[in-house]
């Protein structure tokens, strides 16, 4: 299905990037394969007008998981971004959690399986802090 491009319509960095002048007149569906699980699918036409225009994001961005692992990858980030500010607004009650500190690890830990960048400068943290509880215990 093809379905007609606004590049007006597009983000301002998208309007400023080379090759923006030459972005055609229409989308049309693309086909790939997800980096987390492997699966066939379609970055459709609808969901590319969606996302460049209405969503605003960058006219290079490409689809790289399915629909299932970007809405798993969304939350992912969404729950990294919780614990991070509860950890900023209590730190000490924070790094003496071992439950509070596990569950971030494995967030942490998980997220790059999503073919995002992993942080680990904040894994060697976690996991330090995480050593010293066990270590008292």
């Amino acid at each position: 299905m093809n379905i007609p491009l606004n590049k007006e319509e597009y983000s301002v960095e998208s309007k400023r990037s080379i090759g923006h002048e030459y972005l055609g007149d229409e989308y049309k569906d693309i086909k790939y394969k997800c980096t987390k699980c492997k699966k066939k699918t379609v970055f459709s036409a609808i969901e590319q007008k969606k996302t460049y225009e209405v969503r605003k994001e960058y006219m290079w961005t490409r689809r790289e998981l399915c629909n299932l692992c970007w809405r798993e990858m969304r939350s992912l980030k969404s729950e990294l971004y919780n614990i991070e500010n509860k950890y900023c607004e209590n730190k000490a009650e924070s790094l003496l959690s071992r439950a509070f500190l596990s569950n971030w690890l494995e967030s942490l830990e998980l997220y790059p399986k999503y073919g995002k960048t992993g942080n680990p400068a904040r894994i060697a943290f976690v996991k330090k802090h995480l050593m010293g509880i066990e270590l008292e215990s």
